[in-house]
């Protein structure tokens, strides 16, 4: 799995460089090796769409399974190293989920950070903050003080052995705090700037 991996790497090289040709290449020979690989399906159809064969793209799509979640991450990928690529990603996929909000933070920021501030307040007005806000803060916040609760009537029980596991929960939730907290904040800084 490990040459694979390294076999992806290099067609994704070839890919956001736009040397089509090799990634196609590339491409096939993995299908040839492994027949299963959903994401080789998937970055087939990018690269026959990208070259104007839809039709043929579309067969390789149909084989590839979830496109939406697919189409996610390269526009994810190509945020940095090609960012008009990756807009025709993110507006792909912000048809098919209005309601997807890391879509629209992220595309409002690409906008933003390529000087399309009408584009920008359009995505940034799509988002829900609050949603984002009740499940990346007061869920994870409430579960952990939930824990901690509990793990200190367990000490005063004297169940240490079982504390210690809940206690390693909470923190936990606190790295998923962490991780979680900075985009509810920011997408709601975002929807109050472009009101």
């Amino acid at each position: 799995m490990e040459a694979v991996g390294k076999l992806l790497e290099t067609i994704l090289m070839h890919y956001e460089q736009k040397d089509y040709v090799s990634a196609e290449k590339l491409l096939d020979n993995l299908l040839v090796s492994q027949p299963n690989f959903h994401r080789a399906w998937f970055l087939k159809g990018v690269v026959l769409e990208e070259t104007g064969r839809k039709d043929e793209a579309d067969k390789f799509y149909s084989k590839a399974g979830n496109c939406f979640t697919l189409w996610f991450r390269l526009a994810m990928q190509l945020r940095e190293v090609d960012p008009p690529r990756a807009l025709v990603y993110f507006d792909r996929v912000s048809e098919m989920d209005k309601k997807n909000n890391m879509i629209w933070f992220y595309k409002g920021m690409l906008s933003e950070r390529l000087g399309n501030i009408e584009e920008a307040r359009r995505c940034f007005r799509q988002l829900s903050p609050l949603r984002e806000i009740l499940s990346r803060i007061i869920i994870p916040s409430g579960f952990m003080i939930f824990l901690i609760i509990g793990a200190v009537m367990m000490i005063k029980r004297g169940e240490t052995a079982l504390s210690v596991v809940v206690i390693a929960s909470a923190v936990f939730c606190m790295f998923w705090l962490k991780r979680d907290a900075g985009h509810a904040v920011q997408m709601l800084l975002k929807k109050n700037q472009y009101r």
